[in-house]
């Protein structure tokens, strides 16, 4: 029997290798996503020698709009299914910086990097049925800020990264209702603040908070917990649409339910994207 694909992006490092390696001792074919390859086989080879499956590494920078069509493009012709797409990878910036494609960072990998990839790879998950999408997201984006006027083009630090959460959410629940008739599973996990390198920031601000955030932090493997749970329970206990955390549904707050505003921005993003 043909063994299920999993795809993980940023899968070198953190919640993400964690899922890797877990996947794969369920017998996926794993297919770690990474910016960054020389990290990506260093961290392949040790998920190998734990768990004797034989991972594939493919390149991808969520900052560059050519870089995912490649990626694409590249996993279209190699592969011709994808049972579980786990968006894992995603930044924190805390500087004034952009995308290779001009826009802020935080929003430009977090959330137009994420909606690109998942919208290329999705004629193959339509095309293999009972799919799944896992968003990783926050809870800081619950209380997360869109300007409407330049979504794509907003502030950096705290304020950017709880926007483009926010959007991932957003996304997450327009497109579990694009695709309620097509069998795929669309859901956000919420996996808490893991130790992890995310939160290395360079102004001073981040230098004084960090401590103090690390100081609270779980483990990588505490945090990709709930992630797994949604890629991996019986599908009678997954509704598509919702953000997980903890292992449950968490209750949306007024900001995720405002309709207008996430119509709005999924139409600004289409144009943006081009797809």
């Amino acid at each position: 029997m043909k063994p299920k694909t999993a795809v993980v992006t940023g899968a070198n490092s953190g919640i993400g290798f964690v899922t890797a390696q877990e996947l794969a001792l369920q017998g996926f074919n794993v297919i770690m996503v990474c910016r960054n390859m020389e990290k990506a086989r260093f961290s392949a080879e040790i998920i190998k020698k734990k768990t004797g499956a034989d991972i594939n590494i493919m390149q991808a920078d969520l900052a560059s709009f050519d870089s995912i069509r490649t990626f694409a493009k590249n996993y279209s012709d190699r592969y011709d299914s994808l049972d579980i797409l786990f968006n894992n990878a995603g930044l924190f910036s805390d500087t004034r910086s952009r995308t290779e494609d001009g826009f802020e960072l935080n929003m430009g990998v977090n959330y137009l990097g994420t909606y690109m990839l998942t919208r290329l790879l999705l004629p193959t998950m339509i095309k293999t049925k009972k799919s799944r999408i896992i968003n990783i997201v926050s809870g800081a984006g619950f209380y997360g800020k869109i300007n409407l006027d330049h979504p794509f083009h907003g502030p950096h630090g705290f304020r950017g990264y709880s926007a483009s959460k926010l959007a991932e959410i957003w996304f997450t629940i327009s497109l579990a209702e694009e695709l309620w008739d097509k069998s795929i599973l669309v859901n956000a996990v919420s996996p808490g603040r893991a130790a992890t390198n995310i939160w290395n920031g360079k102004s001073l601000l981040m230098k004084i908070v960090r401590p103090i955030m690390l100081s609270t932090a779980k483990s990588a493997n505490e945090c990709a917990k709930t992630g797994l749970y949604v890629a991996l329970a019986p599908e009678k206990e997954i509704t598509s649409g919702i953000t997980f955390e903890k292992l449950k549904p968490l209750p949306y707050n007024k900001r995720c339910l405002d309709y207008k505003s996430r119509q709005e921005l999924m139409d600004l993003t289409k144009a943006t994207t081009g797809i």
